[in-house]
């Protein structure tokens, strides 16, 4: 990332100034004059960098209010606009507050701060923590490697090798277990109420097959299989059957009237009548052979009629069930209907169980994949799996600065847990027993190293570096080993430097100086 220009108004003691960073290259010593109070102090040599830092990312380097912020002449208007990568414009101001961000001309301001700040950071791939890490060495820099938590340690890394795509992975795997979670359970519901289901259905079978057996002892299959036209049939037939009968019979009585008759006349064959015309008792002789003619006429219809009736009755059948009591047949098929429907409804039920558990064991890999990733995205996984793998870079960075600061007397080696083992002259030696010149070499290596891995990850490499105060307690040697570092960097960034100890500025003899000036509380940039 490219640091253009920066624009600050009513910020801190600055009423009204610019620095073009596009004009500096090399190593610049910042020099403050404090015309208010003499000497250096207080001029507001640090400014430039806050303006910075609070122009890109709304924060300060050191613990600020607003009230502090806002230059206390104005009270109102502060603003910083900052020109990034030549095409980016950030306008940032307080009293009245606003950030707007402009992309080659054009307006890209979300619809809120928070908003806006966010797709800052991803438009630049940057953020606060690595911006300072990277960026800003000094006393004003609450970014302590060292001091930090195993956990803050590799939160650090994780910024400055831009793992946060990991981590967004990790949120919506976190999504993803917990809708497949919510998936598990409703499938454990369907399957639950199915089973209750079939439970019914059970019960239900196991009683209509109880009927149906109780059907079956009182009925014979062959009865049960009848079919309600054929047992009509049957009924019809014989009432057909008993109608010829009945005639037969009515035939059969006429003709023995008949015969009684005829066997009177033979044995008396003259026949006494009242005469029609003349109304007297008339006598009539029948004929013997004609009466016997006539009898065995008689004889043989009577015998036909008789065979006829046989005929008849031999084609009556017997009904096994009558049509009134037909209604338990069909109540027996009936339940053999309800047994066959409940059986098939059970099947499907049965196939939604299997399709539930089907389905449920189907989320419960997943459920699973994600627990994997879950744990592959945090901390402990992948991230731990990186780290060990940038390890010797890193280690290797920052003992190539420590050996400078320090001529080769302290190594450090950092391990998975990101705890560091610090040597001198071959001997383990703790962080905390350290002088504070041996902390400040140390931590400045650390840092160093720490912005080496921007190398390896997509974040860009910032073109400026902020030096405040980095001599601090140290000796001659390191002095000689910071200059050199100093060299070494401004091969290919822009170095700003603020510093008393005067060793370490005659060291930078040939830099230029820009002077920051202060006076009747106002600061203002003056140039070189």
């Amino acid at each position: 990332m490219k640091i253009n220009k920066v624009e600050i108004n009513n910020f801190y003691s600055i009423k009204k100034s610019s620095f073009n960073f596009n004009k500096t290259k090399g190593i610049v010593l910042i020099e403050g004059n404090n015309k208010d109070t003499g000497g250096s102090n207080g001029a507001g040599k640090s400014v430039l960098i806050e303006s910075v830092v609070w122009g890109l990312f709304g924060r300060t380097i050191r613990k600020s209010t607003e009230e502090a912020l806002v230059n206390k002449y104005t009270k109102k208007e502060c603003s910083v606009k900052i020109t990034v990568n030549d095409n980016v414009v950030i306008e940032r101001g307080k009293r009245p507050t606003f950030l707007r961000v402009f992309i080659d001309g054009k307006e890209a301001t979300r619809d809120n701060a928070l908003n806006t700040q966010r797709f800052i950071e991803e438009y630049l791939n940057t953020n606060y923590k690595v911006f300072l890490a990277s960026t800003v060495f000094g006393q004003q820099n609450n970014v302590e490697f060292i001091s930090c938590t195993p956990d803050d340690k590799r939160s650090i890394i994780k910024n400055f090798l831009n793992l946060d795509e990991l981590f967004s992975l990790r949120d919506s795997v976190k999504f993803l277990k917990s809708e497949y979670s919510q998936q598990i359970k409703r499938q454990s519901v369907i399957i639950e109420e199915n089973e209750k289901i079939i439970k019914s259905f059970n019960k239900k079978i196991e009683n209509l097959n109880s009927l149906k057996k109780e059907a079956e002892k009182l009925y014979d299959k062959k009865v049960l299989s009848l079919s309600l036209d054929e047992i009509l049939k049957i009924e019809a037939d014989n009432a057909s059957i008993d109608w010829q009968v009945s005639k037969i019979n009515r035939e059969l009585e006429q003709i023995e009237k008949s015969i009684d008759s005829l066997n009177k006349k033979i044995r008396n064959p003259v026949d006494e009548y009242v005469c029609n015309s003349c109304g007297q008792m008339v006598k009539k002789a029948n004929h013997p052979k004609h009466l016997a003619m006539q009898l065995r006429e008689l004889d043989d219809k009577k015998v036909q009629y008789i065979k006829n009736k046989e005929s008849a009755v031999k084609g009556r059948k017997t009904a096994p069930i009558s049509s009134h009591q037909y209604h338990k047949i069909t109540e027996y098929h009936n339940l053999i209907k309800e047994c066959s429907t409940f059986t098939e409804l059970k099947e499907e039920t049965k196939e939604k169980i299997q399709e539930a558990h089907n389905q449920k064991q189907e989320y419960n890999n997943l459920y699973e994949i994600m627990r994997f990733w879950e744990k592959a995205f945090s901390e402990s996984g992948l991230v731990r799996y990186i780290i060990r793998n940038v390890l010797e870079l890193f280690n290797s960075k920052t003992n190539f600065y420590l050996s400078h600061l320090t001529k080769g007397k302290f190594s450090i080696e950092f391990d998975e847990e990101l705890n560091e083992t610090i040597k001198t002259n071959g001997k383990d030696i703790n962080y905390i027993s350290l002088s504070g010149g041996e902390k400040r070499k140390v931590g400045i290596a650390v840092m160093l190293g720490l912005q080496q891995l921007l190398t390896i990850s997509q974040k860009e490499e910032i073109n400026l570096m902020f030096f405040d105060e980095v001599a601090e307690n140290l000796d001659q040697d390191g002095l000689d080993g910071l200059y050199i570092l100093l060299t070494e960097l401004k091969k290919d960034k822009s170095l700003f430097v603020i510093t008393h100890n005067n060793y370490l500025k005659s060291l930078m003899d040939n830099s230029r100086t820009l002077s920051i000036i202060k006076n009747k509380g106002i600061t203002n940039i003056v140039g070189f």
